[in-house]
């Protein structure tokens, strides 16, 4: 039915709030990580410095999350496929399948997942000020996923578009205490606009041409 969960799962017990004050922080011990290292004239181990010619990488910050709570974490899928005339706005077929595989993925990843069809600007807002305003202490992240018609900045529900970020604001640290330090995954499926991309001119080789040899550049 149109405004309902697919598969209603138990979101849990209220619970404390996690306390966390401070979105995560990159943990930045290994941006000096260089492949290698060599002895200075002490004997000591340093680092080994590579020149911009180097064929060698560098090792980039890691982030990471506590990924070991109770729960993986809630995730909405909000799959618009039908659309008030008033919008001018094309029924999206196939969407339900893309709405239903996302529901598989997300469930074999330990995701409790929920799916509303066709829902109204003003039920979406609601629907993830509710998310919000829940106790997400036991859980590790959260996700929301937006199937709809779109436009820069937009997003449709049946009725209308409105500002994404409306929704992906509620789960900020000052609105959503117990997903602070937390992934807060937004995943859109929608067109930002009715322009065409423009094309991008490459090089190529002739029509009969099947040898790619690698990349070109002009002179």
């Amino acid at each position: 039915m149109s405004g309902e969960p697919a598969q209603p799962t138990d979101v849990g017990d209220e619970g404390k709030l996690s306390g966390d004050e401070t979105d995560a922080k990159p943990d930045r011990r290994g941006r000096f990580l260089l492949f290698g290292s060599k002895k200075n004239k002490d004997g000591q181990t340093r680092e080994q410095d590579y020149s911009s010619e180097s064929h060698y990488r560098i090792v980039s910050p890691t982030f990471q999350y506590k990924m070991s709570h109770q729960r993986v974490g809630k995730c909405i899928i909000i799959n618009n496929k039908n659309f008030d005339e008033k919008t001018g706005m094309n029924v999206r077929n196939g969407t339900d399948r893309d709405a239903g595989e996302l529901f598989k993925c997300f469930k074999s990843l330990g995701f409790d997942v929920f799916i509303y069809n066709d829902q109204t600007c003003e039920k979406m807002a609601r629907l993830l000020k509710e998310a919000s305003e829940e106790d997400h202490s036991d859980s590790s992240c959260f996700a929301c996923i937006l199937l709809s018609h779109g436009e820069e900045g937009m997003i449709y529900g049946t009725d209308g578009a409105m500002p994404i970020k409306t929704m992906t604001s509620m789960f900020r640290g000052d609105m959503c205490k117990s997903l602070v330090g937390k992934p807060k995954l937004f995943f859109i499926q929608a067109c930002r606009g009715s322009e065409f991309d423009d094309g991008i001119q490459t090089d190529s080789g002739p029509p009969n041409d099947t040898l790619e040899t690698g990349c070109k550049s002009k002179t």
